[in-house]
């Protein structure tokens, strides 16, 4: 017998997040580890009347993929591109056997792919099919987390199945407070930055599009950035882990930057394109179940008490913003002397909100 929390996760992407119709085709694209969720998503799209498609991967053809292809290769995606416009919805399982395959590829050569690949994910972004993407807990996450697997899979699942509509509504109070601000400051550990989110408004993330969920993002004016920011949390970027973040921003442009681990695949990165060094997301995390940070972005952005900040492409949700092929999410923890200010007035201290 099967985890009965997979089937719980299955049904939830299939029925709140993508909201499967009769006869809808669904794309359902995951690595060979996370086959018993695949399975379910497949079983549980076939009970909803759609016609679902699979796309599973093998590891280490990624690898492969990258040490042989050629420069054509890298950037042909038409078949992919086939499938994405003729879907009309998308599940994305995250999970791998090694996190890690991809260390010692050339990074030009993953820019190049991320390049041609970027016109899928704005097809998506702009409405183009109905998408969410989601986690299946192995080895490789629950090593990145310095976890058990069985650990893993009781923080993944406890994260994921829960009440969604709940969270929308403990999230409409705050965002409901940025939506009246111009100015967000955000202050903390090396840290001093002043994000213009003037004439937006906050677009609330229940598990339609990421699952978990529990967070909500503005598309900043992005040439009007200022300030400084330090990030404690390590994040992973392409496959390299890159650790103590420091930007600083003038009218919107990282002008210096550095790390203490990954320095030269996060200049790599910034310099992927004219708009890789402007912001396209500042993001609000409000799932307050979701405690600590285990290098998997999906979960680390959603921590209550943290906000973060993506270099890079603007989702068209939040508003016309910055343009770039890459979307890089940097999570800031506020929970340890961390302060947010709605121009001017402290609204966050300490990861608490003060009304």
């Amino acid at each position: 017998m099967g985890d009965p929390r997979v089937k719980q996760l299955a049904e939830l992407l299939v029925h709140h997040s993508v909201r499967v119709q009769p006869g809808e085709r669904i794309l359902i694209i995951g690595a060979a580890e996370t086959a018993p969720l695949i399975k379910e998503v497949y079983r549980s799209v076939l009970r909803a009347g759609g016609h679902p498609v699979t796309q599973i991967g093998l590891a280490e053809l990624d690898k492969i993929f990258y040490d042989e292809a050629s420069d054509e290769q890298l950037a042909d995606i038409e078949v992919m591109d086939w499938l994405y416009h003729r879907a009309d919805g998308l599940i994305r399982i995250l999970g791998a056997a090694n996190n890690k395959e991809l260390t010692n590829v050339d990074p030009k050569r993953l820019q190049q792919r991320r390049k041609a690949t970027g016109k899928l994910s704005q097809y998506l972004m702009q409405g183009g099919a109905k998408w969410v993407l989601t986690m299946f807990p192995t080895q490789a996450q629950a090593q990145d987390a310095d976890m058990s697997l069985e650990e893993y899979e009781d923080f993944v699942y406890s994260a994921t199945n829960v009440d969604y509509k709940a969270l929308q509504q403990s999230m409409l109070a705050a965002a409901s407070r940025f939506n009246a601000a111009k100015k967000v400051r955000i202050v903390g550990k090396e840290t001093d930055l002043t994000v213009d989110i003037e004439g937006r408004e906050a677009v609330l993330c229940y598990g339609l599009r990421n699952v978990p969920d529990g967070e909500f993002y503005f598309t900043p004016n992005h040439l009007l950035t200022e300030g400084y920011i330090y990030y404690e949390w390590p994040t992973i970027f392409n496959g390299r882990e890159i650790a103590g973040i420091r930007l600083r921003f003038e009218a919107g442009r990282i002008v210096e930057c550095s790390a203490e681990k990954g320095e030269d695949s996060l200049i790599q990165a910034l310099d992927t394109d004219k708009g890789s060094r402007y912001l396209g997301e500042l993001g609000i995390g409000a799932n307050f179940g979701i405690t600590r940070p285990t290098k998997d972005i999906l979960f680390d952005e959603k921590i209550g008490g943290s906000v973060h900040l993506a270099v890079g492409r603007a989702y068209e949700a939040g508003g016309a913003g910055n343009e770039s092929s890459i979307h890089w999410d940097m999570v800031k923890n506020l929970m340890d002397g961390g302060e947010l200010y709605l121009d001017g007035e402290l609204v966050q201290k300490d990861g608490k909100w003060l009304f």
